[in-house]
C-alpha cells in the first residue's frame, strides 16, 4: 500500500478542521501531522485516530453488515433498494469488495504517529501516567485495526496461520510494503494489546461516552477474542474471565435487554463507537442504523434462519422490528440511535460474550477454578428468559453466539474461524445459499486502488 494519499488525507482533514470540533471528546478531529510536540496536540492526535471507526465503511455500517448478512443472520428486505446484493450473493471481486481497508490505514499511520512521537515525548507537568494513557489508547485501536483487517481480507489462523495476511506497517511513511503472513498479523495484535495492557487505565479526558475510549478492560476484551481466533483456549479463558470478575460490567437482565440499545447505561458495554453528527467521520444517511431502520433504507432484514433458533421466552426476540406493510419479516432494532442516526453507540466488545469465549475455551480444553462451560452457557440463557440447562456442547456456544451477538458483526467469522461453512435455507439470492469452508470466498479480495497502487501488493487466491 502506497502511504502517500493516506498522508495526504489526513492532512487535508487536519487543516479544514474547526477548534469547536477538536474539543469534542470522544474523537472528532483529528491526527495531527503538523505538531505532535506538545501535549495538548498529542492529546488531539490521538482523539483523532478513533475517527475512522465511525466511517460507513466500518462499524459506522459495512464491516458489522457484512459480517451478518455474509453470515446467513440477514437477508435482502422487501424494502430492498439495491444495497448490499453484492455481498449477500457472495460475488466480490477486487473492484467491488468492502471497502474499509483505507479506513483502516489512515487509523493505523495516525495510531503509528502518537506511539512514535510519545517514545521521545517531553513536556513539563505531563506526567508517565498520562503519556502511558495514549500511548495504550493508540495501541489498543492499532490492534483493533489489524484484527479487522485480517479477519476481513485473510483466510482464518485456524485454518493456516502461514497464508497472506495484510501488511504490518509501524511507521507511517511513503512505501509499498508486501503483505505478511496472517500469523505475524496476529503476532503483533498479540504485540500491541501486551504493552497496552501495561500501560493504560481508564481514561478520564472529558469523553462523552465513558466507555467511547480505550481501557485496560477494553484491552483485555480484545485480548480474550484474539485468543480465541487464534485458538489459544487457556488465554482466551483467562483474559475472559478479568471481564467476567470485573464489578464494573454486569450481565444485562431479562428486563433489561429489550431496552438497553442506544442508551447510556450499558451495563455490559466495555467499548463501543460512539458516533455524533458533529464529528468528521459521520455516515450520515448511510449511517449503520438506517440500513437496519424500517422508516429509513431498510434493505437488510433478519433471516428465518436466525429467528427460527430463539425459544419462547426468549427476550432478545424482542429487540427485531416489524414493518406494517410486510408481515412476517423482522428487522433488527440494536441501533436505534439516539435523535434517530444523529447519536449512536455502536458496540464493539461487551460481557455476554466473554461468558461465551470463556464457555468455548473451556469446552476445548482450558480451566478456571470455579467455572465451567455450563455455567457460563447458564448465565446468558437464564438473563434472557429462559431455563438453564444441565449440560452444554459446543454447538449450543455457537448457537448462543449467534442468537446474542447477532447483528454486532460476529457471524461470518465465527463460521470461518471454527471451519464450519455457511448453510442457508431462508434464501433468496441469485448465487449459491452454502458455501463450504475452506474456500478462496472466505478472504475478501483486496481492493483494486491497493492493487494498482503497490507493485508488492499479492492478491488473495481465486481473484
Amino acid at each position: 500500500m502506497k502511504y502517500l494519499p493516506v498522508l495526504f488525507m489526513i492532512f487535508a482533514l487536519l487543516v479544514s478542521s474547526c477548534e469547536d470540533e477538536l474539543e469534542q471528546l470522544p474523537p472528532e478531529q483529528l491526527s495531527n501531522e503538523l505538531s505532535l510536540s506538545t501535549y495538548a496536540n498529542l492529546q488531539l492526535a490521538t482523539n483523532g485516530i478513533y475517527t475512522p471507526l465511525y466511517g460507513a465503511n466500518w462499524y459506522g455500517r459495512d464491516f458489522t453488515v457484512i459480517s451478518d448478512l455474509k453470515g446467513g443472520n440477514g437477508k435482502s428486505s422487501p424494502l430492498f433498494s439495491g444495497r448490499f446484493q453484492t455481498e449477500y450473493n457472495w460475488a466480490n471481486s477486487e473492484g467491488t469488495t468492502a471497502n474499509f481497508f483505507n479506513n483502516a490505514y489512515i487509523l493505523i499511520a495516525r495510531a503509528n504517529n502518537v506511539i512514535n512521537a510519545i517514545a521521545d515525548f517531553e513536556e513539563p507537568g505531563v506526567t508517565e501516567a498520562q503519556l502511558n494513557q495514549l500511548e495504550g489508547e493508540a495501541l489498543f485501536l492499532r490492534a483493533l485495526a489489524y484484527f479487522d483487517l485480517v479477519r476481513m481480507y485473510a483466510q482464518p489462523y485456524s485454518s493456516d496461520p502461514q497464508s497472506l495476511g495484510v501488511p504490518v506497517v509501524l511507521v507511517t511513511e511513503i512505501g509499498e510494503p508486501a503483505r505478511n503472513t496472517v500469523a505475524e498479523v496476529y503476532d503483533q495484535i498479540v504485540s500491541d494489546l501486551t504493552t497496552a495492557e501495561s500501560k493504560i487505565g481508564t481514561p478520564n479526558r472529558g469523553q462523552t461516552d465513558p466507555v467511547g475510549l480505550a481501557s485496560k478492560p477494553a484491552v483485555q476484551a480484545l485480548f480474550a477474542k484474539v485468543y480465541l481466533y487464534m485458538e489459544n483456549w487457556q488465554g482466551a479463558a483467562d483474559y475472559a474471565t478479568k471481564l467476567i470478575e470485573n464489578s464494573n460490567f454486569s450481565l444485562y437482565t431479562a428486563s433489561e435487554y429489550p431496552t438497553v440499545w442506544g442508551t447510556d447505561a450499558a451495563s455490559e458495554v466495555i467499548f463501543e463507537v460512539f458516533g455524533s453528527s458533529t464529528q468528521s467521520g459521520w455516515p450520515g444517511f448511510d449511517e449503520i442504523g438506517y440500513i437496519y431502520y424500517t422508516d429509513g433504507y431498510g434493505d437488510v432484514c433478519a433471516s428465518d434462519d436466525l429467528t427460527g433458533l430463539y425459544e419462547a421466552g426468549d427476550v432478545r426476540a424482542e429487540v427485531f422490528t416489524s414493518h406494517p406493510d410486510h408481515p412476517g419479516f423482522l428487522w433488527p432494532g440494536k441501533y436505534p440511535g439516539k435523535e434517530q442516526i444523529r447519536v449512536n453507540n455502536i458496540v464493539v466488545l461487551r460481557l455476554a460474550e466473554m461468558y461465551l469465549i470463556r464457555a468455548e475455551a473451556l469446552l476445548k480444553g482450558a480451566s478456571v477454578s470455579g467455572a465451567t462451560p455450563v455455567g457460563d452457557y447458564n448465565a446468558i440463557r437464564t438473563n434472557r428468559g429462559l431455563d438453564a440447562e444441565g449440560t452444554v456442547s459446543l454447538e449450543n456456544i455457537w448457537d448462543e453466539r449467534r442468537r446474542e451477538l447477532c447483528f454486532e458483526g460476529n457471524q461470518l467469522w465465527d463460521l470461518s474461524r471454527t471451519g464450519r461453512g455457511l448453510v442457508r435455507t431462508d434464501y433468496s439470492g441469485a448465487g449459491d445459499a452454502d458455501i463450504s469452508f475452506p474456500d478462496y470466498k472466505w478472504a475478501m479480495p483486496i481492493p483494486a486502488t491497493e492493487m494498482d497502487r503497490n507493485p508488492n501488493m499479492e492478491q488473495n487466491p481465486g481473484y
